[in-house]
């Protein structure tokens, strides 16, 4: 594997999402040298997903409001939060979110104030939308700095440590060509995992490769078992993302036979209409709320009948008339999509859409590895067994200046690392195999059984790794992912130019993929975003946290800590 080109940077940040915008226009103001990667184009990720309307941000209405505010967090989280970083996110998100017009983003506050996805009580929400003319001002601001370098379509293979300090890493370009950075520090703000899934509401590269690029560079993960999953919509069209407010307006939901999958699964006392009003108020699955049953009734018919197709929800006309700019935002941007929720035969299904664990860090967005940050949804940033809603945008606003800032101090008491080519290619070497010694078999051939794999491996996740989940499912899918290993040649397909990007996606699969199923197993118990059927209850036992690092071997440990 040649490496033909070298690039030397002060800070390498990976991601162009809200975070890393934030990140890399900070560090350009200070007049350090960035150069930003992305798997896609300038201004992507989850923050620019074209399938969502809008996004909002919870912000702080007072200083009163402070304790309020750690409070809604602590009892949502179910104890599985970062107190520090709560503290930080409540005091400072009001100066925050007064600058996301500084990186182009104009952000709305609506009228009054209120409550967000899983917040109890109300206050002021910012609005984010217009995705097209967001990025568009981004690419105008950034323009403006000599210092400020992207890489669009590019992937970063894997970082580079020397004396246990990042100093570099190893790019694949839009070109399939490798190339060498040399930096005084990386900050990964790469997005979450949710592409992992089959059926997720997430852009393709919103794929955990930054989970295991600060896994392998000796950070560790946390809170990894706990994944959003939230309706979207299967029909009329496909993977778009369903506004759960309008439940208020929904009668039923039924299956292909018009009988209600909702009305069995009920415990007594407990009402459609109580379930529906209760489930019309946040977005993901939480087992925190009696509104469970939605949820888990549409999962557990998926599991006995394999019906990927969704389930139809019966509304009411009305919601039409409701003229408040929450519902007429959303609905209008699903008329422009031709899709009418009173006309048209509208499907859910459970999506794998946020997660709320990552990679661990401290205030300053420190990662315990000297030279690497992590922001955005790929930290465990304030978020717990539950993500409340508008906490990830402000988070990346909050936490994308303080690592700026951080990094800042840090680079300028550090010099340039030296490894070279030939370290970075027997770095690859040492996670891909060698390539001199690749089989000379077929590539497309290879190229088939690894793309086989990575789509078995979003449906093994989607059906046992989702809402509902079982010792029995979570075992049986990760022996069929272990096994799955032996069909990939990854000597031969990183041998293969053309093929680079594919070996990197399937190692990242398979070896994700593990981590979420190792960490599932390891909570037995039912505890915020998701539903064990064999522990149905949230235990005491389990108010830890579940901490994953990396062996020197190359497997995984596992561990619950109270840190």
């Amino acid at each position: 594997m040649e490496i033909r080109k070298t690039i030397e940077t002060d800070v390498l940040v990976a991601g162009s999402g809200l975070a890393g915008i934030k990140a890399a226009k900070e560090l350009s103001d200070l007049g350090h040298r960035v150069l930003m990667v992305t798997k896609m184009k300038i201004a992507s990720g989850s923050s620019f997903y074209p399938l969502k309307a809008s996004l909002g941000t919870q912000v702080t209405k007072d200083a009163e409001d402070e304790q309020t505010f750690l409070e809604d967090i602590e009892e949502m989280s179910r104890g599985m939060h970062r107190q520090d970083l709560a503290e930080v996110y409540v005091h400072e998100i009001p100066e925050r979110v007064r600058e996301y017009p500084e990186i182009g983003v104009a952000a709305k506050k609506l009228d009054g104030e209120r409550k967000a996805c899983f917040a109890p009580n109300a206050r002021n929400i910012y609005l984010l939308s217009d995705w097209d003319r967001i990025r568009r001002k981004v690419g105008e601001i950034f323009a403006r700095y000599d210092t400020l370098s992207v890489m669009e379509k590019t992937v970063i293979l894997t970082l580079i440590k020397e004396s246990g300090r990042v100093t570099g890493a190893v790019l694949l370009d839009e070109n399939n060509e490798l190339v060498l950075v040399r930096c005084k520090a990386a900050i990964l703000a790469t997005g979450g995992f949710g592409s992992i899934y089959k059926h997720n509401l997430n852009p393709n590269d919103v794929d955990g490769s930054g989970h295991v690029l600060a896994m392998e560079a000796g950070a560790r993960l946390v809170n990894m078992e706990f994944i959003q999953f939230i309706p979207g919509i299967t029909a009329p069209k496909y993977k778009t993302l369903f506004g759960e407010h309008t439940l208020m307006y929904c009668e039923d939901i039924v299956d292909g036979e018009g009988k209600s999958l909702l009305l069995p699964m009920l415990p007594e006392g407990l009402g459609m209409r109580d379930c529906m009003e209760i489930r019309s108020t946040h977005g993901p699955f939480t087992h925190s709320l009696e509104s469970r049953y939605f949820d888990i009734a549409m999962m557990k018919r998926i599991a006995e009948t394999g019906n990927e197709k969704g389930f139809r929800l019966l509304f009411n006309p009305a919601i039409y008339e409701n003229k408040e700019e929450f519902y007429t935002v959303y609905l209008d941007w699903l008329k422009e999509r031709n899709v009418d929720l009173a006309e048209d035969e509208i499907r859910i299904a459970p999506f794998a859409h946020a997660s709320n664990g990552g990679v661990l860090i401290d205030p300053r967005g420190r990662t315990g590895v000297d030279g690497l940050y992590v922001i955005g949804e790929l930290s465990c940033n304030i978020e717990g067994a539950n993500r409340l809603g508008g906490n990830s945008t402000g988070a990346c606003m909050v936490f994308g200046k303080r690592a700026a800032e951080d990094c800042a101090g840090y680079i300028g008491t550090v010099s340039h690392g030296n490894a070279d080519e030939a370290v970075a290619a027997g770095r690859l070497s040492g996670m891909f195999g060698d390539p001199a010694s690749a089989d000379d078999t077929d590539a497309e051939a290879a190229a088939e059984r690894a793309r086989a794999v990575t789509e078995k491996i979003r449906e093994i996740l989607w059906y046992h790794a989702n809402v509902v989940r079982s010792e029995k499912g979570l075992t049986a899918a990760l022996e069929e992912i272990r096994n799955l290993e032996q069909a990939v040649d990854l000597p031969l397909l990183i041998s293969r130019p053309d093929k680079r990007q594919l070996a990197f996606k399937v190692r990242n699969f398979l070896m994700l993929s593990q981590v979420l199923l190792l960490a599932m197993l390891e909570r037995r118990e039912s505890r915020g975003a998701h539903y064990r059927e064999d522990y149905p209850e949230e235990d005491e036992a389990f108010s830890r946290r579940l901490f994953v690092s990396a062996r020197p071997d190359g497997d995984v440990h596992l561990e619950f800590l109270d840190e």
